[in-house]
């Protein structure tokens, strides 16, 4: 076949057709989502903050974005339509199991590493159980929920279920609770201090330190509050857990180095 013969065949002239509406269609092909630069922007322009946005991946829901913003060492979720003109900041509840999976998503995005996990170690201000799948629980000696939880876990330790190693993280608004925390600590005062909200005069150095290193680590990973639990594979909890049941179930599922 000749050259011009060629160009006027129709099977070719359909082939080519077809090649050009493909790659026509392959090119305006609609994104799921907006990119990062869009959603930076659209924060930016919205909150008046130059706030670092991780990624942004489709969400449970059709036509609705999550983007993975960065606040003060914490990810943190705001969900975008596909088109990047309009946030949503809230969180997402699937109905059928009653699941926040805003919170989910959350905790499997803020994981300490391992290596800040064997930070943690250096930082216990005392432990409760000698045997069992560990955690960390992190209390401020004047908080209330922190209270309700301690209960559950010494139940747990006594019977060898698990192993707590307890963190000192006061809140600034709670007056002297810092003071308590460090004098616990000097004094080797241990869940009887703890309880009794002791305090004494003595802020030994050893106390201080690590009273401080906890709350500089802690916040620069984005834990804001108490109590929390952190497990071995880093998964962190805020807020308490009020069943034994639900703290066997975390500890025993997130008791693994990831």
């Amino acid at each position: 076949m000749r050259k011009g013969e060629l160009q006027k065949s129709p099977a070719v002239l359909l082939l080519v057709l077809v090649m050009t509406f493909t790659a026509c269609g392959a090119m305006a092909e609609e994104q799921p989502c907006p990119s990062v630069t869009a959603v930076h922007d659209g924060i930016k322009k919205v909150f008046n903050r130059d706030f670092q946005v991780n990624e942004v991946v489709v969400s449970p829901i059709p036509g609705i974005c999550e983007a993975h913003v960065l606040v003060q060492g914490r990810c943190n979720i705001l969900y975008v339509d596909k088109t990047g003109r309009y946030f949503l900041a809230g969180n997402l509840i699937e109905v059928a199991s009653g699941k926040n999976l805003t919170r989910e998503k959350l905790q499997a995005l803020n994981k300490l590493t391992s290596d800040d996990i064997k930070k943690l170690k250096d930082l216990v201000a005392f432990t409760l159980g000698k045997k069992g799948p560990e955690f960390f629980y992190v209390t401020d000696p004047q908080c209330p929920y922190c209270k309700k939880g301690l209960p559950i876990i010494e139940r747990l330790a006594k019977e060898g279920k698990l192993k707590a190693h307890v963190l000192f993280y006061p809140l600034s608004f709670h007056r002297g609770a810092k003071e308590q925390a460090i004098s616990i600590i000097c004094d080797k005062k241990g869940i009887k201090g703890l309880e009794s909200r002791y305090q004494s005069e003595n802020q030994c150095e050893k106390g201080k330190k690590k009273v401080e290193e906890t709350i500089a680590l802690l916040r620069a990973k984005g834990v804001r509050g108490t109590p929390s639990y952190i497990f071995m594979n880093g998964k962190v909890h805020v807020g308490l857990i009020g069943s034994e049941d639900e703290l066997l179930k975390q500890v025993m599922e997130n008791g693994k180095k990831k």
